[in-house]
């Protein structure tokens, strides 16, 4: 089971119905649900968590569920795979100590991502992709024990990962239909080797 949890991004829905075409069951989760039901869910046999996209700053909003969850894998309560999106890169980025702040661009639309690192979440993948981008906030330092994925002109961390566990971010829309090989992106994600 997949859970997913929803920071108000529009776009959430695509990542639940992607998940789906791909074969995977979802349970979605409001972000200012209380951890309660999340536990609730873990012990039902979560194999891996996504936090969406959303308009809040991750000064101003938490605590809420995904900076909860963020906390938990950071101290090793949590071991599930974790995948970052948007708002959930940068709620990873801040909960492991790194800034986050305005874009300087703040461009919202079609960008070209450049692939730094295939690692696990990349491949297959081509070095050069168009995606959906918003740079309104973005991380801007690498948080300790993570390495750059990849990049853009006008934004240094679009994709990074911990280096020793199963914990990844993009700063892009993977589940949008305008992103290049998104499907592929999640679907990396969804089967990759947990050690």
């Amino acid at each position: 089971m997949i859970l997913i949890i929803d920071n108000g991004s529009q776009y959430t829905h695509l990542i639940k119905r992607n998940c789906r075409e791909l074969g995977f069951e979802v349970e979605m989760l409001y972000n200012k649900a209380g951890y309660d039901k999340a536990e609730e869910l873990l012990e039902e046999g979560v194999s891996r968590m996504i936090l969406s996209g959303g308009p809040s700053s991750v000064y101003t909003d938490p605590p809420n569920l995904s900076s909860m969850i963020c906390a938990k894998i950071r101290d090793e309560e949590l071991k599930n795979p974790l995948l970052g999106i948007c708002y959930g890169h940068q709620m990873i980025a801040h909960t492991w100590g790194a800034k986050v702040a305005k874009g300087a661009s703040a461009e919202y639309g079609l960008g070209e991502i450049e692939i730094d690192d295939e690692d696990a979440l990349f491949k297959g993948v081509p070095k050069k992709i168009r995606a959906w981008v918003s740079h309104f906030d973005e991380v801007k330092e690498l948080p300790k024990g993570f390495v750059k994925l990849a990049h853009s002109g006008t934004c240094p961390i679009e994709a990074m990962r911990h280096r020793e566990r199963p914990v990844f971010s993009v700063q892009f829309h993977p589940e949008v239909w305008h992103t290049e090989h998104g499907e592929d992106i999640l679907r990396n994600f969804l089967e990759c080797p947990v050690d």
